[in-house]
């Protein structure tokens, strides 16, 4: 434990993941803090911004131009901005590991209208554990087209992003049930190819409903995206009762395999359903997701063995000098239990993170991993301009 101590006192940089696009507060002239707190975390105003194809207001066309032409609307500067981040871990018990992780993830982004009710967002990964990444979050929002009462949204981005953008969080330590993978299939609330329409029925309640591929965001096989024919489905349903949003999600999809030298293709069905919670109140934020997840061949074997997952996560936030300051507290605990060992995971995480400047947070985070018994240390930095 000493020598992890000294080792992390050597750590100079680390960070957690940023989707804040500067470009945004440099369009309408408003501070970082509006739409973050601290970054990359989003307000509720913020949640808002995005909601709307990140406008102020309904069919806000700041910052565009139509060049004098109804059907156009061209943004006046294309919005660019870069968020970079890098970090450093110590880790283990009597054998310390220190690594410089710098960075680790440097990303392109752009966003904004397309037409006075359709927006754009993506991000491109210009480096991410040392090699060029891939184009992860990229869609198209159609606002309540041909006036239905809802946003139609196409193109790649996470399951979860409906309550649990994971690339906003304040730690370097995931959400993981929302990444989890069980066995050798690939149904996870992560990254996915597809569509989903969010729709507000009454005040204060959020309906989500999403059709994707089910495999993840690997590259094309022979010029196909999807690797089998079923689509997977979910649905997220939240409502607003004062200062809490709770809610429930659902999941179900089916994956086909045709393992090397296999007769037949096999077939694991993928079910998920759990509770939303997520409650604001004065200097604290807590909130938490929990999933009961049964697999019915995770290993596509000749002989179907059905796998149980269960777990989830909570995390409580706490602005000790109030909100919009400089200080954060954050805790965050994760638990897994499955039949495939390899599933099973347990964390408990803190960190402080303090604002040297708007678009800077720095951050101090340790982690205790339950299952291998050992420690995790990190200090960082987050930036985006």
């Amino acid at each position: 434990m000493r020598g992890l101590i000294v080792g992390a006192a050597l750590l100079a940089a680390a960070a957690a993941p940023l989707d804040a696009i500067p470009a945004f507060a440099r369009r309408y002239n408003v501070p970082c803090m509006l739409c973050h707190d601290p970054i990359p975390r989003l307000t509720r105003f913020g949640e808002e911004f995005a909601a709307r194809g990140f406008r102020l207001t309904d069919r806000d066309t700041v910052g565009t131009t139509s060049l004098g032409d109804p059907l156009l609307r061209l943004s006046e500067t294309f919005p660019l901005a870069v968020r970079f981040d890098a970090y450093v871990v110590a880790q283990g018990g009597t054998t310390v590991d220190t690594d410089f992780r710098t960075p680790t993830a440097v990303k392109l982004f752009s966003g904004g209208p397309i037409s006075e009710d359709v927006s754009y967002y993506f991000y491109l990964l210009l480096a991410e554990d040392g090699l060029t990444g891939p184009v992860e979050d990229a869609w198209v929002m159609f606002r309540r087209p041909l006036g239905i009462p809802a946003d139609v949204t196409i193109g790649q981005f996470q399951i979860a992003d409906p309550v649990w953008k994971r690339e906003l969080r304040i730690t370097l330590e995931n959400y993981q049930i929302l990444s989890q993978r069980i066995g050798a299939g690939s149904a996870s609330l992560s990254y996915d190819r597809g569509i989903f329409v969010t729709a507000n029925p009454t005040a204060g309640t959020s309906l989500t409903a999403e059709l994707v591929n089910g495999n993840g965001i690997d590259e094309a096989v022979g010029g196909t995206w999807d690797g089998d024919s079923p689509k997977t489905g979910s649905v997220w349903l939240t409502q607003q009762v004062g200062p809490a949003r709770l809610g429930l999600m659902a999941y179900y999809g089916n994956q086909r395999f045709l393992p090397t030298g296999a007769p037949n293709t096999r077939t694991n069905r993928t079910r998920m359903i759990g509770p939303v919670a997520v409650v604001s109140h004065g200097p604290w934020d807590v909130a938490g997701q929990f999933l009961w997840r049964d697999d019915t061949n995770p290993g596509f074997l000749t002989l179907a063995q059905t796998v149980r997952t269960r777990g989830g996560f909570a995390e409580a936030l706490w602005w000790p000098r109030g909100r919009g300051t400089r200080v954060l507290v954050t805790g965050l605990y994760n638990h897994i239990t499955s039949d495939d060992p390899t599933g099973a995971y347990e964390t408990a995480t803190l960190n402080l993170s303090w604002l040297y400047a708007r678009n800077l947070r720095l951050a101090a985070e340790g982690t205790w991993d339950f299952l291998s018994d050992e420690p995790r240390v990190a200090l960082g930095l987050v930036t985006a301009f």
